[in-house]
């Protein structure tokens, strides 16, 4: 079949302006999840230079007095467990999270590995940045201590790696879709009340916590944008 006759059968849509100025995307890797990784960074990397030339600044005073002087009820009964899980109890956190995935879901084991690698951006950013904690006579309280620096969270870092990692590895391929919003939510909503615990207790401030959020949405998108890494150990419909 000549060129011309491939161009004008039935059926075919022709060309847009569009598709012959610029290449569609390539089929290697999910475009969306690039773009959330590469929001992610250039985010990150901005508040690290607003920390760094300015280490305490008033927004960050501001906000964290106002998180504190917030009455959050129950939900304080939480920091405990989150201030144990995302320090001493850490390692067996994401050693609990690789299990899980291995159980359930053993073709994704290297993209697990990817993603959990995510949380060695804290050791470097922490001695890049040096930064002060929050102290009792800026905030309005300080009631936990952990020693080194403060930018960024590790326990964020850490707590949103791990959880996103089993609802990314085992509840996004095994959920129906329709559940898969609410799935979401509910890791979503561990990782921010990690974050505000972090902020409450005066460890941290607000900025370490949204910068450490930005490694823990960013990595593992980075990871899973790859689709040789990431469709046949993901998506139901690769099996």
């Amino acid at each position: 079949m000549s060129s011309i006759a491939r161009a004008t059968r039935p059926g075919r849509p022709p060309r847009s302006v569009v598709h012959a100025v610029l290449a569609p995307p390539m089929p290697g890797v999910h475009v969306a999840l690039i773009a959330v990784a590469a929001v992610c960074a250039a985010t990150l990397g901005a508040i690290y230079a607003f920390v760094a030339a300015n280490p305490q600044p008033q927004v960050d005073v501001s906000v964290e007095r106002l998180i504190q002087s917030l009455s959050l009820g129950p939900l304080t009964t939480t920091f405990p467990f989150f201030s144990w899980v995302g320090g001493p109890g850490g390692l067996y956190m994401e050693v609990a999270a690789l299990g899980i995935v291995l159980v359930l879901n053993r073709r994704a084991w290297l993209p697990a590995l990817l993603a959990s690698a995510g949380g060695i951006s804290y050791f470097f950013l922490v001695h890049l940045a040096n930064r002060p904690r929050p102290t009792a006579d800026v905030v309005l309280r300080v009631t936990e201590h952990p020693g080194g620096a403060s930018f960024p969270s590790g326990h964020v870092i850490f707590i949103g790696l791990s959880v996103g990692l089993v609802m990314l590895c085992a509840g996004h391929k095994y959920l129906p879709s329709w559940a898969r919003a609410f799935g979401w939510a509910a890791a979503a909503a561990v990782v921010l009340t990690a974050a505000v615990s972090r902020i409450y207790v005066g460890a941290h401030w607000p900025s370490d916590v949204a910068a450490s959020l930005c490694i823990a949405i960013g990595w593992p998108a980075l990871v899973t944008s790859f689709r040789w890494l990431s469709d046949r150990a993901l998506y139901r419909a690769a099996d």
